[in-house]
């Protein structure tokens, strides 16, 4: 992977693809039963709130602290690899234990995104530095070492800040790691999709409990 500097300088050159629904995406039932942490009491329920991969970090999202936030959510293309990714993480493949999970809901997002960088492109590859190893590498393992002070940042997150900093990119495409229909997955800056007049949307009735539309 290209160094930050490098990347912020590089992306606002690739090619950019617009994106139209549906997409999907797997939340806990617990999580739409009230508002996110940290809202006001009375909040509505957000079923997709973008404020919680930052506070973990994900594979193309630093962990804040010690980053600056960034709102994004993660959506699948299909709805078997958006369930393969929540299974995958439970239990990795080949694992021996039987898999247990807290209830889940799966959801049908609809909307459209323009502005998308598509990292499993070869020539997008090589014009940030980086390969298919890379990008689908072992990054919850690399942001340990990193946040222990041994390592430096894992290169997919990098690849994220640097692509949410160079401005006008709404999201990024990436390959899937435990699909086995070669699905992909969607990073989608929130912050970044009124003024690229990009939408996501929850799919559902008309006057039922869950509803909301980013931005």
């Amino acid at each position: 992977m290209l160094p930050y500097a490098n990347l912020v300088a590089i992306l606002p050159t690739l090619p950019r693809i617009p994106l139209a629904g549906p997409w999907y995406r797997a939340v806990a039932f617990d999580d739409l039963q009230g508002p996110p942490p940290g809202t006001p009491v009375g909040s509505p329920i957000q079923p997709l709130w973008p404020g919680g991969s930052h506070k973990k970090g994900v594979r193309f999202t630093p962990k804040a602290p010690p980053a600056a936030a960034i709102n994004g959510r993660y959506l699948g293309t299909d709805e078997k690899t958006t369930i393969a990714e929540v299974a995958g993480v439970l239990s990795p493949a080949g694992s021996p234990v039987a898999m247990v999970f807290k209830p889940l809901a799966l959801l049908s997002v609809l909307g459209v995104l323009t502005n998308l960088v598509d990292t499993t492109d070869p020539v997008v590859q090589d014009a940030l530095g980086t390969n298919e190893e890379e990008l689908t590498g072992n990054w919850a393992k690399a942001q340990v070492r990193y946040l222990a002070g041994t390592r430096p940042m894992p290169p997919t997150q990098v690849l994220g800040q640097a692509a949410f900093d160079a401005g006008g990119i709404v999201g990024l495409i990436y390959e899937s790691t435990k699909s086995s229909t070669n699905g992909k997955g969607i990073l989608v800056f929130t912050d970044r999709l009124a003024a690229a007049g990009s939408y996501v949307e929850l799919y559902n009735e008309p006057g039922a409990k869950l509803q909301q539309r980013l931005p």
